[in-house]
């Protein structure tokens, strides 16, 4: 497995998948999550289904959905790890796809956002508020973006070379010592205290590494397949059990504090719980995706490497305000109440949507490339 090339289609289709993933947490932690506990929202779709104090069990199916995007971020990382840890990363390349990708989606956010106001200057949308993209916001796209070229930049500066003069035990040793700073409480915070983000940034390095030690040594190759299935199963098992202790917990406060003199009766918000990228769930989950995804027998798959190589477009055009503002034009607290299934449809039809979108979006962008390089005597002497 560590010879397949770097269109390999089982890695490329988990590309996919992590997409995929993290367009549903989207719309989940900006939309979703927003009807459910905002009470201006609430109020505006009048949609306060779960404002009691129970357990609900179609919150608990939101509840395991909440690491997918974390998740998608881990694979991402680990990706990269696993084709770059043992090469010369290229700065140059790197930093040219960013940039030129982050001003093409910026540019068509723009545009997107005109073209909305002028269809929809007659039309009721009291319900939300539009949030409209500024060239500007070129500076400020989405944070993976930034966190990406970091991890890039620490493999380019020195990282990958140190990597190169390990042994296995020595490999094996600085992944689980950089995994225990960020995972420990304390040192954890002082990460985040010496600098905001650099705990994410830790774990980052940790994925990184992580790949390449995957790719070098295949440390798994003697665990069998189903053990990661099992392993992903009770990860969730315990996040369920988490996130039914925690509501429940809120429900006796909620009650308890009811009882005191000064009480007033007031809606019961609910819990969705939500996760950090150095979370150990996160990591657990991730990994074991990937594990279960390298192994897939795949040949290469012209459509798979294709549509893969659009994900990092589909990231840009669609973790932003304006798509979320969109997004929030659905009530989908109501669907969630009366339809669990019927959610999970329209969710995953929505992420399909907006795959599709930033996949032509991105073709259009590689077609301006190969007009404008067609078209270079016309700029240069």
């Amino acid at each position: 497995m560590s010879n397949k090339s770097s269109r390999a289609s089982n890695i490329e289709l988990l590309r996919i998948v992590a997409m995929l993933m993290i367009i549903s947490y989207h719309i989940i932690i900006h939309c979703v999550n927003v009807q459910l506990v905002n009470v201006t929202s609430i109020e505006k779709l009048q949609n306060g289904w779960f404002n009691y104090p129970m357990f609900y069990r179609q919150l608990l199916g939101v509840a395991l959905m909440m690491p997918f995007g974390l998740v998608g971020n881990t694979l991402f990382i680990m990706i990269s790890g696993y084709f770059l840890a043992e090469k010369e990363v290229d700065m140059l390349k790197i930093s040219r796809k960013l940039l030129t990708q982050l001003l093409f989606a910026a540019v068509v956010l723009v545009l997107a956002s005109a073209y909305f106001i002028w269809n929809t200057v007659n039309t009721d949308y009291n319900n939300t508020l539009f949030s409209y993209i500024r060239i500007q916001y070129f500076n400020k796209m989405s944070w993976f973006v930034g966190y990406y070229f970091i991890i890039m930049l620490v493999a380019a500066l020195g990282l990958n070379k140190y990597l190169a003069k390990l042994e296995n035990k020595q490999y094996l040793g600085f992944l689980l010592s950089i995994l225990a700073i960020s995972q420990l409480g304390w040192s954890g915070s002082l990460l985040d205290d010496l600098a905001k983000g650099l705990r994410t940034v830790v774990v980052g390095v940790f994925l990184f590494a992580l790949g390449g030690y995957i790719k070098r040594y295949d440390p798994f190759k003697r665990v069998r397949g189903y053990v990661f299935i099992l392993v992903i199963i009770l990860t969730n098992v315990l996040v369920g059990i988490s996130y039914y202790n925690t509501v429940n917990g809120k429900i006796q406060a909620y009650f308890y504090n009811m009882v005191t003199p000064e009480a007033t009766e007031s809606d019961f918000i609910q819990y969705i719980p939500k996760y950090d990228n150095y979370s150990i769930v996160v990591i657990i989950i991730g990994l074991c995706m990937f594990e279960l995804f390298r192994r897939l027998p795949l040949n290469s798959i012209g459509v798979i490497n294709w549509l893969a190589k659009a994900t990092f477009m589909i990231y840009l055009l669609h973790d932003n305000g304006f798509a979320y503002s969109l997004w929030e034009t659905q009530d989908w607290i109501t669907l969630l109440y009366n339809d669990f299934s019927g959610f999970l449809v329209k969710l995953g039809c929505w992420s399909l949507s907006i795959f599709a979108i930033g996949f032509v979006m991105y073709y259009i962008f590689r077609g301006l490339l190969w007009l404008l390089h067609k078209c270079k005597w016309l700029f240069i002497k």
